[in-house]
């Protein structure tokens, strides 16, 4: 079971793996839609080329940027529904999602207040 801390809107991270052996820059954002709701996009640089196009998730009540136990970063996802998912910072796949009746839900819902 992984803790999660540090929630942010948004991150920028050096040394991003590019796929091979390029690395570059990787900025996380969390965007704000007024009727949608959050969701967040990282775009990609690599040293004088243009940024990558943003990579997407879909929109859920609330996200957040945040740090796992395991040194990785994470999106934290506050769906419609009420459940968290949590995101892998190569925003391909889930990494779990917490329901209500698990012990750590009342500790990662708070990852989202105040903001």
């Amino acid at each position: 079971m992984k803790i999660y801390s540090n929630p942010r809107m948004s991150a920028t991270i050096e040394n991003w793996p590019m796929g091979g052996t390029k690395r570059g820059t990787a900025v996380f954002e969390i965007e704000q839609h007024p009727t949608r709701g959050e969701r967040a996009h990282r775009t990609t640089f690599l040293p004088l080329q243009p940024p990558t196009a943003p990579k997407l998730l879909t929109y859920a009540r609330k996200m957040r940027i945040v740090d796992g136990d395991d040194g990785r970063m994470y999106v934290a996802a506050l769906t419609e529904f009420g459940h968290i998912t949590i995101h892998r910072g190569d925003m391909k796949f889930h990494e779990e999602s917490v329901f209500e009746r698990d012990e750590r839900y009342p500790a990662l819902r708070a990852l989202f207040d105040g903001g």
